[in-house]
């Protein structure tokens, strides 16, 4: 039972390691192909490109490995559908429409 666990995570860290080259991969592939020709930039190759991948991901999401406080997420999401809930406002009052 253990080695069958064991052989599951090696096979997430393996495809997760595809995932990761194969990124890699289209985004060097699309540098490569619209770059050049638009702006006249440099054509990477895939250390370069790795780089740009990291960099990219530290700059847009930071170094955090989805570490947020979750208590806080909680309560946000809380006040917010209290606020915006369609049950949430009491003091609304329905007009009802004359009868004549």
């Amino acid at each position: 039972m253990k080695a069958l666990q064991v052989l599951k995570y090696i096979g997430f860290g393996i495809l997760g390691a595809g995932f990761v080259i194969l990124a890699i991969l289209l985004v060097m592939i699309l540098w490569n192909w619209l770059i050049p020709n638009l702006f006249h930039g440099p054509v990477l190759n895939y250390w370069q490109t790795a780089g740009l991948f990291l960099l990219s991901k530290i700059l847009l999401t930071g170094m955090a490995v989805q570490s947020h406080d979750q208590k806080y997420k909680k309560s946000w999401k809380k006040r917010y559908h209290e606020k915006y809930s369609p049950c949430g406002h009491e003091e609304e009052k329905v007009i009802a429409p004359e009868q004549s």
